[in-house]
């Protein structure tokens, strides 16, 4: 787990050093500080079951999985997009290595950071919604 934070800091760090700012290492997590004070908890602890937190004032989009939301089509891997209660089916992420998944979930937040219109790997999630 240790080596899987410390590769995905340095993700960040060479590839989305425009809207990482700074990195904290937790025990149990690394958090991604970014532009316009907001932050991603990123926790991988074993293949296959993660959390992606990313939350700036009120707004949370979160790609999990948790196993508590059995009717999303994708379970265990749900997106709480916006909101905690607003929870819908992972077109996002999916059965790529911990690295592949870290930079997929960090190409959408420069999207929504930027202003843009979201990439590609967020199209189908968000048709969805």
């Amino acid at each position: 787990m240790f080596r899987r934070y410390l590769q995905f800091l340095k993700i960040a760090r060479d590839e989305f050093s425009d809207i990482v700012v700074d990195a904290e290492f937790y025990a149990d997590r690394v958090r991604l500080i970014l532009i316009e004070d907001s932050w991603i908890d990123i926790r991988y602890p074993v293949e296959g079951k993660f959390s992606f937190h990313w939350q700036g004032d009120d707004t949370i989009y979160r790609i999990d999985t948790a196993p508590h939301h059995k009717g999303i089509k994708t379970f265990p891997r749900h997106i709480h997009f916006v909101s905690e209660d607003n929870v819908i089916a992972d077109y996002v992420l999916g059965e790529n290595s911990p690295e592949e998944n870290c930079r997929k979930f960090l190409v959408g937040c420069v999207s929504f950071s930027g202003g843009i219109e979201c990439t590609r790997e967020l199209l189908p999630c968000l048709r969805k919604f």
